[in-house]
């Protein structure tokens, strides 16, 4: 049964306007760049700021919650079509394409990276203050010496934005990034959607366009993916993007082009590397003897050794990115649970003089990075019974909770290729409750909040959710089961007075 006053289309138009506030909003409250222009994403008064910042928590309310009543009637098998699912996407991706950049500003070190290497330096030594200029102006100051710590194929991206935007336009670097991001995004679509035909082809089960929509529902319109991968334009998105094409490679049979592509993939962000030791664990389940088994791991091993290889030749940033991989560690975030624990540890260690907190931080990160490792493995053992699909899902999950830092955004990693296979559990309430967290965790503006910019925050977002509660359909923000109880039990205490 469809719920109450629910419709696609509701959800849709619901979901836009959100979507369209979200990139208003952030036209003034965004993570605008310095240094340019008045008129183009310049910045903005205080004022300006403040209603900035309402209008973006408001239409983040609308966005979150046209997704999660969408999630409820895939949840009910309602009938949701390719066409209906596609003007959804376009609607909610489309607004969020012009504007400035939303809940991080880690695109302003990209575009620097990306000039550093068009001159020819190293950027696994130096960091984007030798520039000087705008562009090393945009680079939070934690990361103005760091040198990049992502892959050579990531770098030769930002190379190449720059190369066509020039050094002195951030505006079109930065747009030139999203486009890559968006770029990213089609892929996880066209990978989402052959990986649920691929599987429910192999398990003889029909699949239907039923599973194809709930995938895509939980990898691609999260709001996760909307507000990070596109109004971030983090480059995950082209991780990711690469990471379901091998998937799809290894799932057709295509061990060898697989193992090129998540190569690549882990080029752009190392932690992709967790999917080719999934699909390849998967890949050599099905031997037969243990011969063939052996011949083949050896062979996957070389055509990875292969890629890997022309490809750090290829992009010319050399091996010096293995050096920089721990540069975000240096970061503390809230989500890190080894962190964390390793805060309070270092804290009674110095209480009771027994020890200092940066030790006892890094034994609790190590211990981490330790049980991440054996998450992984597990999920790679498991990988001949699950699908490959599941175990790396899986395997990055545990790697994300378990890492010495974690960004909202890094959940996508385990997110994406799991809601190929396994969307409904995505959909849970507590999944589903713990987007919603994530969302709100960071700002748009990417940095710490005034008590202005919180206020009003607060205020928007209280403002869509009582517009929502008066104008918005039956359903729309109670559950109609809840409505339908609310009303039989009125019925009751009317007959009884009677």
């Amino acid at each position: 049964m469809a719920e109450v006053g629910v419709t696609v289309r509701g959800c849709r138009l619901l979901g836009t306007l959100g979507s369209v506030l979200l990139a208003g909003g952030s036209w003034s409250a965004g993570a605008l760049p310095l240094g340019v222009p008045d008129g183009v994403w310049a910045q903005r008064s205080p004022a300006h700021t403040v209603l900035g910042a309402a209008a973006s928590y408001a239409g983040l309310v609308l966005l979150v919650t046209a997704w999660w009543r969408l999630g409820g009637l895939l949840r009910q098998r309602e009938a949701v079509g390719r066409g209906q699912l596609r003007a959804v996407l376009w609607s909610w991706v489309l607004p969020l394409v012009p504007g400035p950049l939303l809940f991080s500003n880690d695109a302003y070190s990209y575009v620097a990276q990306g000039a550093l290497a068009g001159r020819g330096w190293d950027v696994y030594r130096q960091g984007p203050a030798v520039l000087g200029g705008p562009l090393a102006e945009n680079v939070p100051q934690m990361w103005q010496d760091a040198p990049a710590p992502y892959g050579p194929l990531a770098v030769a991206v930002s190379r190449a934005v720059v190369a066509v935007t020039g050094e002195h336009h951030t505006v079109a670097a930065v747009l030139g990034m999203r486009l890559v991001a968006l770029c990213g995004l089609g892929l996880i679509v066209w990978g989402v959607r052959r990986l649920v035909a691929d599987r429910g082809s192999a398990t003889g089960s029909e699949g239907g366009r039923g599973e194809e929509a709930g995938a895509l529902w939980a990898a691609v319109l999260n709001p996760l993916t909307l507000v990070h991968l596109v109004g971030g334009a983090h480059n995950e998105a082209l991780m990711l993007g690469l990471t379901v094409a091998g998937l799809v490679a290894f799932r057709r049979g295509h061990w060898a082009l697989g193992t090129v592509v998540l190569t690549w993939a882990a080029l752009v962000k190392v932690p992709a590397a967790v999917a080719l030791v999934c699909a390849a664990a998967w890949s050599l389940g099905g031997r037969p003897d243990r011969r063939s088994g052996w011949l083949r791991a050896a062979a996957i091993a070389l055509t990875g050794l292969a890629a890997l290889v022309l490809g750090v030749g290829v992009c010319g940033r050399g091996w010096g990115w293995l050096s920089t991989l721990r540069g975000p560690a240096q970061v503390y975030t809230v989500l890190s649970p080894s962190t964390d624990v390793g805060r309070i540890l270092g804290l009674l260690s110095e209480t009771f003089g027994v020890g200092t907190a940066a030790g006892a931080i890094a034994a609790a990160r190590s211990v981490g990075l330790l049980l991440g490792v054996g998450a992984v493995a597990f999920c790679a053992w498991r990988a001949p019974r699950t699908g490959p699909e599941y175990a790396t899902g899986m395997a990055l999950l545990g790697l994300v909770v378990t890492a010495p830092v974690v960004q909202p955004w890094y959940v996508l990693w385990g997110a994406v290729p799991l809601a190929a296979v396994a969307w409904r559990l995505l959909e849970s309430t507590g999944a589903r409750l713990a987007t919603l967290g994530l969302v709100a965790l960071v700002l748009p503006s990417g940095s710490a909040p005034t008590w202005s910019y919180a206020l009003a925050a607060v205020t928007g977002a209280s403002a869509a959710t009582a517009a929502l509660a008066a104008w918005g359909p039956p359903g729309l923000l109670v559950p109609p089961r809840l409505r339908l109880q609310e009303r039989g039990l009125v019925r009751a205490v009317a007959r009884t007075r009677r």
